[in-house]
């Protein structure tokens, strides 16, 4: 006997399409709540707050470095870096162990900044905790970090 076949989701309901629109909402409801906060005339973006987050209790960490786990060009991390130096959250000083590297730095407003936003995305998830419920918010990290945690080039030859 041959198994059911169920009809592919509508458009809107495939799971990337979902995915993609709700960090867009996310994206859209952290600007709107932060327009209007003062960040020394820097427009800061979710790639900011990504790239001031990898920096956090960290002291060895180089543009270079940066780049690789943002996924960006060099010159575009140099250009986030910037904005994130006149906004006060970063500075760069000299490498421990190379002296010709530079390495990026949280300030202390950058910490206390950081430390602000992550209290606020804690305040998103609470909210979806109580949506969907912890075990099932819980199941959605887990997929998301198993999937994050793969080499994406490689999971097509696992299928």
């Amino acid at each position: 006997m041959a198994a059911a076949r169920t009809a592919p989701p509508a458009v809107d309901d495939e799971l990337l399409v979902l995915v993609v629109r709700a960090a867009r909402a996310l994206v859209e409801r952290i600007r709107a709540e932060h327009k209007d906060h003062d960040h020394d005339g820097v427009d800061m973006t979710v790639v900011h707050g990504l790239a001031a987050r990898y920096l956090l209790d960290r002291d060895d960490v180089t543009a270079a470095e940066l780049a690789r786990h943002l996924g960006i060009t060099k010159q575009s991390t140099s250009e986030v870096v910037a904005q994130l130096e006149r906004a006060g959250v970063v500075r760069r000083a000299p490498h421990p162990n190379d002296g010709r590297a530079r390495v990026l730095l949280l300030t202390d407003d950058g910490r206390t900044r950081l430390r602000a936003g992550v209290r606020h995305w804690q305040a998103i998830e609470d909210e979806w905790a109580e949506l969907v419920g912890r075990d099932r918010l819980a199941v959605v990290r887990d997929a998301l970090q198993a999937y994050l945690a793969t080499d994406a080039g490689d999971l097509h030859a696992a299928g």
